[in-house]
């Protein structure tokens, strides 16, 4: 799974073979500065996210990263990370907003604070004359400012594409899950149901009359996936809104003793608002 996942092959996108990873035993870890590599890496059954996932993180710090904690041992804490990496700002704060600094216990919040006063402070004495002896600082203390789950779940999918620290069924409006799981559709066949999921691909086919129809895969709320099938007429009235969780309402069918919905309606439900936009 591992290999796949840094070959960046397979049908489905990343996140998936991340969760079927997960579904078989696995624990994945967000990227550390002390655990993770530059790709994806394993430690008995712990899953390591690679730095190469981060967006917008440079390849080469993510080198410096991995280089200098193998030459030098594991980074203390901030302070240390920065001034053994010599890491900019920018790059600062998109590994402690994916919670590569977790380590040091202290919230991102905090971590941020600490990184723009570390940083700030050394920027504006760059072009200053060095000191004949080295200045002991003292060190600050902030407040302890909140962490918000939620609001690391949609850091991770801005940074990663998807979320690791909750589900995206948890991130959900409503605590509705499905009447059926893909897990025990075969017990249901030639009953309407109501199923949730997530979209994971769709397959676009003609019909014989040249109308559009759509074949897709789910993922439903206990990580397993599920097919469905949408006739012309069920997508001209319920068409799809791109990457997103779906109620289906439909009637299970099965063929060789595997199950599909075949959806007659289905609506795109909403999650709970970004608390990182709240005004």
């Amino acid at each position: 799974m591992v290999a796949v996942i840094n070959n960046f092959g397979g049908f489905y996108s990343t996140w998936v073979y991340f969760n079927e990873a997960r579904r078989y035993g696995a624990r994945i870890e967000l990227p550390c500065v002390n655990k993770s590599r530059v790709v994806t890496s394993i430690e008995r059954n712990t899953i390591y996210i690679g730095f190469i996932h981060i967006e917008n993180l440079e390849r080469d710090f993510a080198q410096l990263i991995v280089t200098e904690r193998e030459k030098n041992g594991l980074y203390l804490d901030l302070p240390d990370f920065i001034e053994r990496t010599q890491a900019k700002l920018e790059q600062t704060l998109l590994l402690i907003r994916i919670g590569a600094l977790r380590f040091t216990g202290k919230t991102k919040a905090n971590l941020m604070w600490e990184a723009h006063i570390l940083l700030n402070k050394k920027s504006s004495t760059t072009f200053s004359q060095p000191p004949l002896f080295k200045i002991s600082t003292r060190p600050f203390q902030l407040p302890a400012l909140p962490s918000n789950a939620l609001e690391d779940a949609y850091d991770e999918i801005e940074l990663l594409g998807f979320p690791i620290t909750l589900t995206y069924f948890d991130m959900l409006q409503t605590r509705f899950r499905g009447e059926v799981m893909s897990r025990n559709m075969i017990q249901h066949v030639g009953k309407t149901v109501r199923m949730l999921g997530f979209l994971v691909t769709l397959k676009y086919v003609r019909t014989t009359k040249n109308e559009l129809m759509h074949f897709g895969t789910f993922i439903d709320a206990e990580g397993e996936l599920f097919e469905t099938v949408h006739f012309p007429d069920s997508l001209k009235q319920y068409p799809f809104h791109g990457k997103a969780m779906y109620l289906l309402l439909g009637t299970i069918t099965e063929e060789f003793q595997h199950p599909s919905l075949t959806v007659t309606k289905m609506a795109k439900l909403p999650f709970q608002p970004d608390p990182r936009h709240k005004n």
